[in-house]
């Protein structure tokens, strides 16, 4: 597999050097990630013990002709650690755009919602949760492979999204036996995006039916673990309003009757009774952001509030609490003719008041080389852990270094 994606995307760039004749771009990034972790962490298994260490490369092509064009990009990763090399054909697509219409055909990504760093209607694209270096990259989303058909006039624009091919979120373990979606048009997943850009409001409206991309656990009364996946909609809404200095944002979205994993001992007490079970509870789902962005001389500040609420009886699934909230803040400053960037950035989760912070600063040692020191901190709440908190092991002091051409 390897051979053949690294096969597809040289031939790719062969293809569009020799056709492209009204431009091709080629750029290119080295980066290497260290992670050690905190002194304050689990003696006997993680303080002061590399948690990472990779070092990867990313090549881009971006060609372009007349109204076409085509992007691909490919990632090789080197993680010292395990000893191992990966491949990862992160995009590959091609473009045409006309004065009204478009469309792009191959594996892309594809952001929705105007939320920074929670998921609210961002729901196309799976994300990469299988190790530490994908969070310290800060890039955690996987390609789709997609057709999108855009629509624009004026001050209106839409897409229109078929996937055909499911492609599930990446995590630390998975059951030994998953069963995906079989590939079949009749498992293909759907979404719509209408924006509207108004002389003072930006609004978009969103809509997706497909497949939840984490999978849902069975346990047998031999406590053999398989898992599979289920069908998932979704409808949201965001906007976004300037005032002078200050971006005020809203995103929220609605899943109707979204699956919500069962407890283990409810699945097997089930079993045991009846000699069936289902490993999921179906409930309505409703979640909402609310944010500002705002620069003050210099300074770049983000502050979002963010809530869910899961409506029905939670008793016998692994979610706890009905309602969950936090916020999240960002703080970013330029120093000495823009060499030096100070950074942080928090999530405050409210109902075990667990945290995770990550300071960092950032030296350009030129154009093209930047220096990157910093910390991933996970804190426990002071009566529960918490969904942050139970990662408290996994704090670690962080070193990058990127050169970009």
């Amino acid at each position: 597999m390897k051979k053949i994606l690294f096969a597809a995307f040289l031939t790719t760039i062969i293809s569009i050097s020799l056709s492209a004749q009204n431009g091709i771009d080629f750029s290119g990034v080295l980066e290497t990630n260290w992670a050690l972790a905190a002194p304050w962490t689990d003696n006997e298994s993680y303080a002061g013990r590399f948690l990472a260490g990779d070092t990867s490369f990313t090549g881009k092509v971006d060609a372009y002709y007349g109204n076409s064009s085509a992007f691909g990009q490919l990632s090789i990763n080197y993680d010292s650690l395990e000893s191992d090399i990966a491949f990862s054909l992160d995009e590959l697509w091609i473009d045409y755009t006309d004065s009204f219409w478009g469309i792009r055909i191959g594996r892309q990504k594809i952001v929705w919602g105007k939320s920074d760093g929670i998921d609210i209607t961002n729901v196309i694209c799976p994300s990469d949760l299988s190790t530490l270096s994908s969070l310290i990259k800060g890039d955690s989303k996987l390609a789709v492979d997609a057709v999108c058909l855009s629509l624009n006039k004026n001050n209106f624009s839409s897409d229109f999204l078929w996937i055909p091919f499911f492609t599930p979120a990446l995590l630390p373990v998975s059951p030994e036996v998953l069963e995906k979606p079989e590939y079949a048009i009749w498992n293909s997943e759907y979404g719509i995006r209408c924006s509207f850009y108004l002389s003072a409001l930006d609004i978009s409206l969103y809509g997706f039916y497909g497949w939840d991309d984490n999978p849902f656990l069975d346990y047998s009364l031999t406590f053999e673990v398989s898992g599979n996946y289920k069908r998932m909609g979704m409808a949201g809404i965001d906007a976004a309003l300037p005032l002078g200095p200050v971006v005020f944002r809203m995103e929220t979205a609605v899943f109707p009757l979204r699956h919500f994993q069962k407890k283990a001992e409810t699945i097997i007490t089930e079993k045991s009774i009846s000699g069936t079970s289902t490993s999921t509870s179906q409930h309505n789902e409703f979640s909402a952001l609310a944010g500002i962005d705002w620069m003050p001389e210099g300074w770049t500040i983000t502050a979002q509030y963010y809530l869910d609420y899961v409506n029905g009886n939670l008793e016998n699934i692994e979610k706890e609490n009905s309602f969950s909230h936090g916020t999240t803040v960002s703080l970013s400053k330029n120093l000495l003719h823009d060499t030096i960037e100070i950074s942080f950035s928090g999530i405050l989760e409210f109902d075990c008041f667990d945290s995770l912070l990550n300071p960092s600063i950032k030296y350009n040692l030129s154009d093209q080389i930047t220096l990157n020191a910093g910390a991933i901190i996970f804190l426990p709440g002071p009566q529960k852990e918490g969904s942050y908190g139970k990662y408290k092991d996994l704090s670690s002091f962080i070193l990058n270094a990127r050169f970009s051409f």
